[in-house]
């Protein structure tokens, strides 16, 4: 703690965090942001595992249903920007009770669709705060992590999200044979609603988010006495996040590009758009690609689930390693998935050897999707930080869209099953290029910068008057990291 030149004493609530150790605000914290993520996972995945049963529903052709898939993307790239921007606004917990609340709603309405139209308009808007919840649950996580541990913290919640996603599977097994494809999007539905609860009572706002903003020092003590129980603090205590200097101004989408993140944020883009294209790609299509290459219903939604926790997997693998080597360890995983989705599609496989290969294939693309949202928003200071990894999620989702839709058309004009596979390996081979040219930047960036992957020195009571102005630099528009 120090002395500002007002009488109240000032509290920098970075050290606070930093040094704090793991207990059950932790616990609770990951948690809850798990359930969200694997919600938000099964929510936008599950209509793929429920495809074959909607296209002999509604009657639709490959292009359609690739359509239905691409529609919800869309709603997902304006969650990702309105949301965001709702959760640099007004903090990051409103930000995802809105989102859960949403998607927990137009789930359960999509199962009451009456035809294709009102099916294509539920899915988008199911998409608009499936999109919206990922962004501000990130920054929350990463705001009440360690450094050493902020990526890690991501790609615990997105573990989460895969398994959501694979769920999707078992489940259609066990429900839509008895009770219809409704049943799979009522179940998702509810879950999402109760978890809405669990939100709502458990879950923070982001005392680095308040502290930048300048807003309600009572809630940050209340919230800092739930991190560190016992811990005291002046009732009249003035809070800041590294720096004296509280941050009012609006976002604006050109804050993003200022000083050297004008090529990181490209580069983060460039490649989550690539990442997500063949993410999605293969967990849209996966269940009738896999049907089509000769596997029976139950077996290719098993398949398809299989390899979402295959992906998880990966995102374990690679997760502790981006702490530590920073983004460019992540270009590892693309690299290694080129040559399994080639074998795909250039070599006649046994049905063993092609699941094999497909789950490898999925540790590699999903590990290194997982890894670029771990990334995603860490560049960014505080104040801008879910607006930042809502774009960069937005703009990802126009690959998400392109995924479905070049698969269906693909498969439209004649390529079978097998060949898309083939097609596809372009994506990770670009990915893997970008990353590599994002982990030189960030391995550059001084220790005072967001993302620096350079050890920095935090102070256990306050901060001096020269780490203070350094900090002040860092939030500097000009030269910010």
């Amino acid at each position: 703690m120090s002395n500002s030149t007002t009488s109240r004493p000032t509290v920098d609530v970075l050290p606070l965090i930093e040094n704090h150790k793991a207990g059950r605000f932790w616990t609770a914290l990951f948690s809850v942001s798990w359930l969200v993520a694997f919600l938000d996972g099964f929510d936008l995945q599950v209509i793929s595992f429920a495809g074959r049963y909607l296209k002999q529903s509604y009657h639709l052709t490959n292009t359609e249903l690739g359509t239905l898939g691409t529609v919800g993307v869309v709603g997902t790239l304006l969650g990702g920007i309105v949301i965001g921007y709702l959760g640099d606004r007004v903090g990051r917990k409103p930000a995802i009770v809105v989102s859960v609340t949403g998607f927990g709603i137009f789930m359960v309405l999509v199962a009451f669709a009456q035809d294709y139209p009102q099916l294509v308009l539920l899915r988008l808007l199911t998409g608009l705060f499936v999109g919206g919840a990922l962004p501000p649950v990130w920054a929350l996580v990463s705001e009440f992590a360690p450094i050493r541990l902020r990526s890690t913290s991501v790609v615990i919640v997105m573990v989460g999200y895969s398994i959501g996603s694979a769920s999707g599977g078992p489940l259609s097994n066990l429900l839509i044979p008895h009770f219809g494809w409704q049943s799979v999007f009522l179940v998702g539905g509810a879950a999402s609603l109760v978890v809405l609860v669990a939100v709502v009572l458990v879950l923070p706002e982001s005392v680095k988010f308040l502290a930048q903003k300048g807003l309600a020092p009572e809630r940050i003590g209340r919230i800092l006495r739930r991190v560190r129980p016992g811990i005291s603090l002046p009732a009249d205590a003035r809070y800041v996040a590294g720096t004296e200097v509280t941050e009012r101004k609006q976002f604006t989408p050109p804050t993003l590009f200022r000083g050297r993140l004008a090529v990181i944020t490209l580069l983060v883009w460039a490649s989550y758009f690539c990442s997500a294209t063949v993410v999605f790609y293969l967990t849209f299509w996966g269940p009738i690609l896999n049907e089509q290459i000769g596997f029976s219903v139950s077996a290719a939604a098993t398949l398809a689930a299989g390899t979402s926790a295959a992906g998880a997997l990966g995102q374990v693998l690679i997760g502790r390693f981006i702490d530590h080597r920073g983004a460019g360890a992540i270009a590892y995983m693309p690299l290694l998935a080129v040559p399994c989705l080639l074998v795909i599609g250039f070599v006649h496989l046994s049905a063993l050897a092609y699941v094999v290969v497909l789950l490898l294939s999925n540790v590699f693309i999903i590990g290194g999707h997982g890894g670029v949202i771990s990334v995603s928003g860490i560049f960014y200071r505080p104040a801008i930080r879910a607006n930042g990894a809502g774009w960069a999620t937005s703009v990802s989702k126009l690959g998400a869209m392109l995924g479905p839709w070049l698969a269906g058309v693909l498969l439209d004009h004649g390529l079978n099953a097998q060949g898309t596979f083939f097609v596809f390996a372009v994506f990770p081979l670009a990915m893997m290029t970008l990353l590599m040219a994002l982990g030189r930047i960030q391995r550059r960036l001084p220790a005072t910068a967001d993302g620096s992957l350079r050890p920095v020195t935090v102070p256990a009571e306050g901060a001096t008057d020269a780490v203070r102005r350094a900090r002040e630099e860092t939030t500097t528009p000009g030269v910010s990291g």
